[in-house]
């Protein structure tokens, strides 16, 4: 009687276990669902964003205009009011010109080819904000005119604006994975005079100025870019930063300008220019990076008033090729700080700095040879044979005389390696041949 009711109780147990699992199990099972519901929720509204836009469909000169808020003027397309336009086909005629007060405005690229015969191809003249979304799975070319008229509302012909293919006055954000190309034939491929966000997209720029420009700030994320220009690849009067994505950068100038910070937080930099990364402060924090210049690799130069210059290097992977001549793989008016990551240098110097320099940690190599101090072209800590001292003319960085030696008379010692100077002179050693 006794194991009947022991079997009894097992039984009862197991099933309450199993009933608990299976409880279990379903409620997993409407997690899932949930989340799985959710993303199609999320699908179909981003569908429904679409499928509600104001249709724009572009037919040479003229545009087929379904909805409200837009319309077609003197060959232009006007957007006067806030909402999700659109647009497919080809225009020929003028551009898409946004003149919506304080409104947010989407514009959505479906397969669009606009090219302005005498301004930008989107001209932005007043919003709150504007996205320019690139839709997946389609290809998309904008191009503006070599020469620009000046003499409509839309335009002010003393500042000079319109001046880009894509031309903003207000926060611009460009996103999406479809292809999109810029002509910028006049002067600049993107510019917005607010900031400048590019995140999520496939954008390939060719331009006779600068690429891509946000006057208060550019950020790029999770974005593929080829750029040819001969201006700078990326300008901002204020800071750019720089998250993740592939950037090829081919410019006659600089391929990354900030005037007061370049962030580099990760992603592929491939830049080919005059000089590779200029601005006042210069962080990279991860990421692979790889420069041809024909003068200075990166360079913190003396852009914002009451800043002292810096390069700051903690992590990602660099390397840097500079053009003969004098020319500096890392050039800084005030410091360079080395904490971590890997620097592979090749050229004629590796440093000049006019502040300090500190090698905390990582690994650089010049020429070939890992270094364990960051050696000045001019200024006065330059180590010469054997690690001994070199102080070296003032050069760009000013000072004067380091601890050159003399002999008994007071005269330069010539010859020898840099630091020692074994022979005798009673000739002064000339500034050039300080520095053979």
């Amino acid at each position: 009687m006794k194991t009947k009711n022991k079997i009894l109780i097992l039984t009862v147990v197991f099933s309450l276990i199993c009933t608990a699992l299976a409880g279990c199990a379903a409620k997993t099972g409407l997690e899932s669902n949930s989340t799985a519901d959710s993303s199609v929720t999320q699908a179909a509204a981003g569908e429904a964003d679409e499928k509600n836009a104001v249709k724009i469909t572009l037919g040479g000169t003229s545009a087929e205009i379904s909805g409200s808020g837009a319309v077609n003027e003197n060959g232009n397309i006007i957007i006067t009011k806030g909402g999700t336009y659109s647009l497919s086909g080809e225009f020929t005629g003028g551009g898409i010109i946004v003149n919506a007060d304080n409104e947010n405005v989407t514009l959505i690229l479906s397969g669009a080819n606009i090219t302005s015969q005498d301004s930008s191809a989107i001209n932005i003249v007043k919003a709150n904000s504007v996205t320019l979304a690139v839709k997946d799975g389609t290809e998309n070319t904008l191009s503006d005119a070599s020469e620009y008229s000046f003499d409509n509302d839309y335009s002010d012909e003393a500042q000079e604006e319109p001046n880009a293919c894509v031309f903003s006055k207000s926060d611009l954000t460009i996103t999406g994975s479809g292809k999109l190309t810029v002509n910028g034939n006049y002067k600049n491929g993107i510019k917005s005079k607010d900031m400048l966000t590019v995140k999520n997209a496939n954008i390939t720029i060719n331009c006779e100025n600068n690429a891509l420009t946000g006057n208060d700030g550019v950020n790029v994320s999770e974005s593929t870019l080829v750029i040819t220009a001969k201006g700078d690849g990326i300008h901002s009067n204020s800071n750019v930063e720089i998250n993740s994505g592939t950037l090829t950068i081919k410019s006659d100038d600089d391929a990354i300008h900030a005037d007061n910070s370049v962030t580099i937080n990760g992603g592929t930099i491939d830049a080919d220019a005059h000089e590779g990364i200029e601005g006042t402060l210069i962080t990279i924090n991860d990421g692979s990076i790889t420069i041809n210049a024909g003068d200075d690799g990166i360079n913190a130069a003396q852009k914002v008033d009451g800043v002292t210059p810096a390069v700051e290097i903690n992590g990602g992977e660099i390397t840097i090729t500079m053009g003969a001549g004098d020319t500096d793989a890392i050039d800084s008016n005030g410091n360079i700080i080395i904490n971590g990551g890997k620097i592979s240098i090749t050229g004629q110097s590796g440093f000049d700095y006019e502040g300090k320099a500190e090698l905390n940690g990582g690994e650089v190599y010049v020429n070939g040879e890992k270094v364990t101090e960051l050696t000045n072209q001019f200024g006065g800590s330059m180590p010469g044979a054997g690690g001994k001292p070199w102080g070296g003319f003032g050069g760009q960085n000013g000072g004067g005389f380091g601890e050159i030696p003399r002999d008994e008379n007071g005269n330069f010692k010539r010859g020898g390696e840099r630091g020692e100077m074994p022979q005798d002179s009673s000739t002064p050693v000339t500034a050039e041949e300080s520095q053979m």
